[in-house]
């Protein structure tokens, strides 16, 4: 019966630390703060590469950043795709929002699959972060 009691109360403060967590201007500070570096998207080649560090003027990834890309630079169809370089961890509640609205347009590669087939890093190109 105690047992019980307890973890009510834990999946009670798990869920309000989730939703308090993910309110916007919360969830923007927490994800700037612990999670700067996690955050990282890449076409098949890297030739366009995006580290999103959330800060106050950087706008999340869009799909019209990737068109531009694309527009400008006519990549192969293989290369036309974006992916994400991070695993969901459901663990990490005050990631739920960036998850729910961002990551679920993009498919997850590793980076050690990438790396290999790497276009030389221009830091000219401004679709290459890293």
């Amino acid at each position: 019966m105690k047992t019980k009691k307890y973890l009510l109360r834990f999946i009670y403060v798990y869920l309000i630390a989730g939703f308090i967590s993910n309110l916007p201007f919360v969830n923007s500070y927490l994800l700037h703060r612990f999670d700067g570096d996690l955050f990282k998207y890449s076409n098949a080649n890297a030739s366009f590469t995006l580290h999103e560090i959330f800060d106050f003027k950087f706008s999340p990834i869009s799909q019209r950043l990737i068109d531009r890309y694309i527009a400008e630079f006519h990549p192969d169809t293989k290369n036309e795709q974006v992916y994400r370089l991070y695993r969901i961890n459901p663990l990490c509640f005050w990631r739920w929002s960036h998850y729910l609205i961002t990551s679920r347009d993009f498919d997850y590669k590793s980076w050690k699959e990438i790396e290999p087939n790497r276009v030389p890093y221009n830091p000219e190109n401004r679709y290459q972060d890293f």
